[in-house]
């Protein structure tokens, strides 16, 4: 496209605009910074970064080049970070002009070592190479050779069951097959794209810059979302086309309503997470001329669904055919474990019309499911193994979908030990694994919880406290605001004599979260996360009365 369309404007940020050649320009200066500091083709580097337009480029400088770029979630830091480095085994770390960002990357672990270069970008040594780099077309010879549609682009980190951040090895062919979603959703060339998600995520990443990069449309990219500059973003860059998820259009609904509310050009809502009630007062108040494009999809999966047809509520649909052509299930699971329930002849039970079932799509060689980086157990804890005849092999989502009798498909939840939170996923292991170092905890059990007017779940930990009477509630929330992501720190505590187990020995969430924080049904004391005082203060009924009236949020 820096062919086809050298002058159009491929890019937005801030005041700053970039020209098809222009970006294919930044990523050339790029690629020979990189190969100038030394990295080569197969290498592992790691981008530990706020989204802007230097990020992008680097991305798509690595692919060119053909190392293998990890994108850092900008919000880790100490040991969760140490560990996606070393997981990834970075050669170097590219490190943004954030202080933020540079005080968090000279942590010192007390884990075994390794060797990391860093170079700060914007900085001595990386911005040196890079002022100096030329934005000419690169030789044949620093150009990546013999790279196929199996080979790794890049890794993007998730969260899931096993606790802390998993690499997941994005091939060039998934990057591709998520930039085609433009077919399925009326994208054009003259769309102007608007992405205010990190870039480190799947969806900002491939769904919005790559796919307008394969397409040919515009994106305007924001460094941090921010509601009550969205739609005078919008009116700003003549935006067609709005990327969200669920937390986006409704603090978007939640600000104040004005007369100039319909004055856009919005024609397409992209995204995923949207609640039926957000949806209704979205179109309501923006215009029901937008059409909303509600997918599904996963960084790992092999599964996908977009709501193609408009139609409200749903993700898209699964009819018995596309059921059968899609090799997809839905399948009954066990509401404690989460883990799919196998009949007596040991195979699994797919659910009817009308019934939550955990989706499962079959591995094949045009459905490949992407593996993480690092231990083969990890991947295989996601693949399940004669599932409807001996020697079949399914991809294991984790999600809880349901479909009606028009074959709408809605999403339901999550199962496991995952909730989503503030558009992030949470590890409910890492949190409780973070929370026993926090002292004078005896047990941990963390869980999401619905809180009314927020999507996802919020975080909720049901503690029991040693016996060495060295409990804080003000310690535990100054440990755990200085160690855990903000979107990870548990919003309630639940001060619990015991934790229920099942036989098995597990932790039994089911009936935590069906109580919540509902103090008419809790006997325990609840405690609430208190920013202004700096600790968990006691949930009383009239903080719990303001919760449940959305008067008071997170």
């Amino acid at each position: 496209n820096a062919v086809k369309f050298p002058n159009k404007i491929y890019l937005y940020y801030k005041d700053e605009t970039y020209t098809f050649s222009e970006m294919d320009g930044l990523v050339n200066k790029v690629s020979r910074a990189l190969l100038d500091i030394g990295v080569r083709q197969g290498d592992q580097i790691a981008l530990f970064m706020l989204s802007e337009p230097l990020y992008l480029a680097t991305v798509l400088a690595s692919i060119r080049i053909g190392s293998e770029i990890a994108l850092i979630n900008s919000n880790l830091k100490k040991s969760p970070l140490i560990h996606t480095l070393k997981l990834v085994d970075a050669k170097y770390l590219l490190v943004g002009c954030d202080d933020n960002l540079e005080k968090v990357t000279f942590y010192k672990s007390d884990e075994t070592s390794f060797n990391l270069k860093i170079g700060k970008l914007y900085k001595i040594q990386f911005y040196c190479f890079l002022k100096k780099s030329s934005t000419l077309q690169l030789k044949q010879e620093e150009l990546s050779k013999n790279i196929s549609m199996s080979n790794t682009a890049c890794y993007i980190f998730t969260s899931g069951t096993t606790g802390l951040p998993k690499a997941v090895i994005i091939s060039h062919e998934k990057c591709l097959g998520m930039v085609a979603i433009h077919h399925f959703v009326d994208m054009r060339q003259d769309d102007v794209v608007y992405t205010a998600l990190p870039l480190y995520h799947t969806a900002a990443l491939l769904v919005a810059c790559m796919t307008s990069l394969n397409l040919g449309c515009s994106v305007v990219l924001r460094r941090k979302f921010s509601a009550s500059n969205l739609l005078s973003d919008c009116r700003k860059y003549k935006v067609t086309v709005l990327q969200y998820i669920g937390e986006v259009l409704r603090y978007l609904c939640n600000q104040s309503p004005t007369a100039d509310d319909k004055n856009h050009q919005i024609r397409i809502a992209l995204g995923n997470g949207m609640r039926p009630d957000v949806w209704t007062k979205f179109l309501d108040r923006f215009g029901h001329s937008i059409q909303i494009f509600e997918f599904y999809a996963s960084t790992e999966g092999n599964a996908g669904f977009v709501n193609m047809f408009n139609k409200f509520g749903c993700v898209g649909t699964c009819s018995p055919i596309m059921k059968k052509i899609g090799g997809y299930a839905f399948v009954q699971y066990d509401r404690d474990t989460g883990n799919p329930i196998r009949n007596e002849k040991g195979r699994c039970i797919e659910v009817g019309l009308n019934e939550p079932g955990v989706l499962i799509a079959k591995v094949t060689k045009s459905a490949k499911y992407q593996p993480y980086k690092g231990d083969l157990k990890m991947t295989q804890r996601k693949l399940l193994h004669n599932v409807f005849k001996e020697g079949d092999e399914y991809y294991n989502s984790g999600d809880v979908l349901v479909i009606d009798g028009e074959y709408k498909l809605t999403f339901y939840d999550r199962v496991g030990d995952t909730f989503r939170w503030k558009g992030e996923n949470v590890s409910t292991n890492e949190v409780s694994d973070t929370i026993a170092d926090a002292g004078g905890i005896k047990e941990c059990n963390v869980y999401g919880v619905k809180v009314p007017g927020c999507d996802g779940r919020a975080g909720m930990a049901a503690i029991v406290i040693g016996e060495n009477n060295d409990f804080s509630l003000t310690n535990l929330y100054r440990f755990l605001i200085n160690v855990l992501p903000k979107y990870a720190v548990p919003i309630f505590i639940r001060v619990s004599p015991e934790l229920e187990i099942t036989s098995t020995l597990k932790m039994r969430k089911t009936t935590l979260q069906t109580e919540g924080f509902d103090i008419s049904r809790v006997n325990d004391p609840i405690y609430v996360l208190d920013p202004d005082s700096q600790t968990y203060a006691p949930l009383t009924p009239e903080i719990f009365q303001k919760i449940e009236n959305c008067s008071l949020r997170f």
